[in-house]
């Protein structure tokens, strides 16, 4: 009886260790099979982030063209990414000239494709840079994005304030993107950008 006994206790004693030793193997195999699972997702293509990643890449990658002439060392059209400011067109294309008139030229406006960049030289007038390189895109209008201070004032009713105020605010904001937009100037109601609407453009 008692060898009966003691036969019965090394069987359970063997099955508690085979028993235990397979709940711990479930719960190791369980947590790398999740880990290796999860990790596996998270290297999907198309999940939040790859597509953030790819998103952003893309953005970088956007390049815009525009034509700089004037008191410039190297004038000609140069390409820039889409967010470039116009002090880096200045450094790629050399640096301005010793007689430019630099008090006119904002560096910190955003760029925009196709844009025309006029420099003008000391004791020129601001008249005479717009006739050299006018930087209209269409007959008698004046483009808010790209026009100068001294551009700006020759529209109807808009003085250096309200024209230094359509700078501050594209240099802030970006280049606007409808006519409408420009309610959102300080100084400029719907009224006022109705009257204006037939001599500017974007």
């Amino acid at each position: 009886m008692e060898k009966i006994n003691g036969k019965l206790r090394k069987i359970l004693l063997i099955g508690g260790i085979v028993g235990f030793a397979g709940i711990l193997f479930l719960f190791a195999w369980l947590f790398f099979f999740d880990k290796d699972e999860e990790d596996g997702w998270q290297n999907l293509p198309g999940t939040a982030e790859s597509t953030a990643i790819a998103t952003s890449n893309s953005s970088q990658q956007q390049t815009i063209f525009v034509d700089i002439k004037g008191a410039i060392q190297k004038p000609g059209v140069y390409e820039l990414s889409s967010t470039a400011r116009l002090q880096e067109l200045v450094q790629v294309a050399g640096g301005l000239t010793a007689d430019a008139e630099d008090r006119q030229v904002n560096l910190a406006v955003v760029l925009t494709d196709q844009q025309l960049i006029y420099i003008p030289h000391k004791g020129e007038m601001p008249e005479q840079a717009i006739q050299s390189a006018p930087t209209t895109t269409e007959a008698n209008k004046v483009n808010i994005n790209t026009a100068s201070l001294a551009e700006l004032q020759t529209l109807n009713g808009i003085g250096e304030k309200k024209a230094q105020a359509i700078i501050d605010y594209r240099t802030k904001n970006g280049t606007f993107q409808s006519v409408d937009q420009l309610t959102e100037v300080d100084g400029f109601g719907e009224k006022t950008v109705e009257k204006l609407r037939d001599s500017i453009t974007i």
